[in-house]
């Protein structure tokens, strides 16, 4: 049998699932699934970290990055789950992101302690199906590559691979002086919404223009060389790292986006740089190479229609 007490706003969503019953047809024992938004940011990042001690690459979090997390990547607590076990002990948890009718799982975790006992699947399901509810016709995820308890989950329950994405870092430090002078300007807002409007058709969730345009921290140059060529780069930047990079050379023009680069790297050369789910066949992933960028490891975006 299931319990289901309806969602009358995005406050209450509570689920039941009872063994050899519906999510959970295969004798497993009882879960619950509470909605996130009962939780503190503390209390969620610490399920979070401790759901991730084991992890392939650990990604620590406290309540101030869990809270900017859900601010910039546009996640529905409400929608959200932490997953209790049939002792009501705090087994797992599963974040949702909704824009418009895409839905984006993400922040997913089981304790280790608590494995294997179906746990992963049924928070992922129940995510499905509040996705559902909430209006989407898509979801999507990225898991780390080589994760293949993961990988065979989401491939079990309808996810099909995409495409590769890398993660890749540059450390600080100033690139190599061009062999031509160039001019950089800032861009203004307008500047870099229009940088980002071209962009989001093979942007990753996490740098959709929303993504960026949340995180408040957005930032743009426009870099001119001597022959009157010029391209744009848009980034977030806080005190020690720059993220979330968008290069814009007009005809992917690599030695005007290695232009936009450099520019970039010598007006910070003391900034970490850090940027996530670029993707594998991107036809300027030389030109970051050959700026001191390195690949640290690399993620599988997965889809699902319903």
């Amino acid at each position: 049998m299931f319990e289901f007490r309806l969602r009358r706003s995005r406050f209450v969503c509570v689920v039941r699932c009872c063994a050899g019953s519906g999510l959970m047809g295969d004798g497993r024992a009882d879960f619950t699934a509470v909605s996130a938004n009962h939780y503190t940011f503390e209390q969620l990042a610490s399920i979070y970290n401790e759901s991730r001690v084991d992890y392939i690459v650990p990604m620590p979090m406290n309540a101030k990055r869990m809270e900017e997390y859900v601010l910039q990547y546009d996640i529905d607590l409400g929608l959200s789950v932490v997953a209790l076990n049939q002792d009501g002990q705090v087994a797992g948890v599963g974040m949702l992101g909704m824009r418009g009718n895409r839905a984006w799982i993400t922040r997913l975790g089981v304790i280790p302690t608590r494995r294997g006992r179906g746990i992963g699947q049924f928070i992922v399901e129940h995510l499905l199906e509040n996705a559902r509810e909430g209006g989407a016709v898509r979801a999507q995820l990225e898991v780390i590559e080589g994760n293949e308890p993961a990988l065979c989950l989401f491939a079990k329950l309808g996810f099909t691979a995409k495409r590769r994405l890398l993660v890749v870092r540059r450390p600080p430090g100033k690139p190599e002086t061009l062999a031509n002078s160039v001019e950089t300007t800032e861009l203004n807002m307008d500047g870099i919404r229009e940088v980002l409007r071209g962009h989001d058709a093979v942007a990753s969730w996490l740098d959709e223009t929303p993504s960026l345009l949340n995180a408040g921290n957005v930032e743009g140059l426009r870099v001119q060389t001597a022959d009157g060529m010029s391209g744009s780069i848009v980034y977030c930047s806080n005190v020690f790292q720059l993220s979330h990079l968008v290069v814009d050379a007009p005809n992917g023009d690599p030695e005007l986006a290695r232009a936009t680069l450099v520019a970039l790297h010598n007006r910070y050369p003391r900034r970490d740089t850090k940027l996530e789910n670029l993707p594998a066949d991107d036809p300027l992933w030389g030109v970051y190479q050959s700026v001191g960028y390195s690949e640290t490891f690399s993620r599988v975006e997965m889809i699902k229609a319903f």
